[in-house]
């Protein structure tokens, strides 16, 4: 993963027949998974409040990874760590070490801004731009010249599209704005925008926690279906939906990283009883 370098020079396809599925071991670990992302003694400051504490963790490739524990404990704080959405905070400062791919995110020749094409993105609540269907897709594909003609970009938003559950939905109203759609529709339609990039991460916070049970089930299969090809890390309020969608999990506790590891284990051996108090209702 180079962060010097736009999009325009990758591929904008994945054939799944290329891509080892993830499996779990008997006991629980995955395997087949190379680390995406590695994090050691990350901490976070905002101005002289410490949020985040020592986080120290490996998210796997081609595989979901969920972040649970009460609001305000510092998941969605570390998450931003990975597309240095941080550095948008005046007060924010980051220390310690984050890797992606063995390559420092915060090294002084990084563009947050090619970063965060290869770590694209997918907020709480669906913020279609104010185009087409179309424009909301080839915005991003359009900015870093990935298209060399028409004829290309028409192929990038159908591809993306696909990839986001939409195309048979919307392919014939594609000059309709993507605040017509409705709001689950408009999650998938910000997720084809993100994935038309070609990132290699897909950061999620929060987002089903806007939309009814109907559109959280189309998401959370489309999030099942797209983890054959990317690295995805999910902030979740729901421990239902992190023991649906995930493979790993991590449990967040007042700004420190409790105890992570497969989603099975954690859900139903953890070994801090910090983690079997919120998992059981004990607080939260």
């Amino acid at each position: 993963m180079e962060f010097a370098s736009t999009g325009a020079d990758r591929g904008t396809s994945s054939p799944t027949s290329m891509i080892a599925p993830v499996v779990r071991a008997s006991g629980g670990s995955i395997v087949g998974a190379p680390t995406k992302i590695s994090a050691r003694d990350v901490n976070v400051f905002y101005g002289d409040k410490q949020a985040l504490f020592d986080v120290s963790i490996d998210i796997p490739d081609r595989a979901v990874t969920a972040f649970i524990g009460p609001s305000g404990c510092g998941k969605t704080t570390f998450l931003r760590c990975f597309n240095r959405m941080n550095d948008l905070i005046d007060s924010a400062r980051v220390t310690g070490s984050l890797q992606i791919e063995g390559k420092d995110a915060y090294a002084k020749n990084v563009d947050p801004v090619v970063l965060r094409t290869r770590v694209g993105m997918v907020f709480q609540k669906p913020n279609p731009f104010p185009k087409s269907i179309y424009d909301n897709v080839a915005y991003g594909p359009r900015i870093h010249g990935m298209a060399k003609s028409k004829t290309d970009m028409d192929g990038i938003v159908e591809q993306s599209l696909r990839r986001a559950g939409l195309w048979e939905e919307v392919k014939d109203r594609l000059a309709n704005p993507g605040t017509s759609l409705s709001g689950g529709q408009q999650q998938r339609l910000v997720i084809a925008r993100t994935v038309a990039v070609n990132p290699d991460i897909i950061l999620m916070d929060e987002p089903c926690s806007a939309l009814d049970p109907i559109a959280t089930a189309r998401i959370e299969e489309l999030i099942d279906e797209m983890r054959e090809n990317y690295c995805i890390v999910i902030v979740t309020h729901s421990m239902a939906q992190a023991a649906r969608v995930s493979q790993k999990t991590a449990f967040f506790h007042l700004g420190k990283l409790v105890e992570t590891g497969a989603t099975e284990e954690i859900f139903t051996n953890p070994r801090d009883t910090r983690t079997q108090d919120y998992i059981t209702g004990r607080f939260g």
